[in-house]
């Protein structure tokens, strides 16, 4: 009687792993456009119904690439159910580059895009602005959120959100509906 779970466990510890899909895959500097600081290579993948965002950190004049131990691994940062665009995309600028998560999404309920923006600050990857704008039922709605100057914008309206730590705004706990959990944007009544 035993036989048959030793033989169910040796079975599954013989299949591969369910493998993630590649949804998306970026590379750049953190200093932006001058190129001296550390490299980066991420990558977005399906996980289930969310998406999972994986970073690899290259030094200064090397490239990143996807061997070892990540720098940062998030498993829940974006929806992935009711994705019809997910992907990475990296803005450049003087002062660092920024990572953009984005999402476009439609179901029976509404369509929407979700745009999340990344920075690596002073040894954390940081959340420094959020964007969702869609339609739902037939009501338009938008939240566009600057936590670098702590305001949020909805429906045309702008708010100063509270002031939080640093570390709140670390990107590894952040998840797909963190803006609204944490009152940066408000649900649609």
């Amino acid at each position: 009687m035993r036989l048959f779970p030793a033989v169910a466990l040796s079975l599954a510890l013989s299949l591969p792993a369910a493998a993630e899909t590649l949804l998306s895959e970026a590379s750049g500097n953190w200093a932006g456009t001058s190129g001296e600081g550390f490299t980066f290579l991420a990558r977005l993948t399906q996980n289930q119904d969310m998406a999972r965002l994986v970073i690899w950190g290259g030094g200064p004049g090397s490239a990143a690439v996807a061997e070892g131990e990540p720098q940062f691994d998030n498993a829940t940062i974006a929806i992935g159910a009711f994705a019809t665009k997910q992907a990475l995309e990296v803005v450049e600028g003087a002062d660092g580059s920024t990572l953009l998560i984005v999402t476009e999404y439609a179901d029976e309920e509404g369509t929407g895009r979700i745009v999340t923006s990344l920075q690596f600050l002073d040894n954390q990857f940081t959340v420094v602005g959020y964007f969702h704008k869609g339609e739902t039922a037939g009501r338009s709605f938008a939240c566009d959120v600057d936590l670098w100057n702590m305001t949020a914008t909805e429906d045309g309206k702008t708010r100063v959100l509270e002031p939080v730590g640093f570390e709140a705004l670390n990107a590894s706990d952040w998840t797909w509906d963190a803006a609204y959990e944490r009152g940066f944007c408000h649900r649609a009544e």
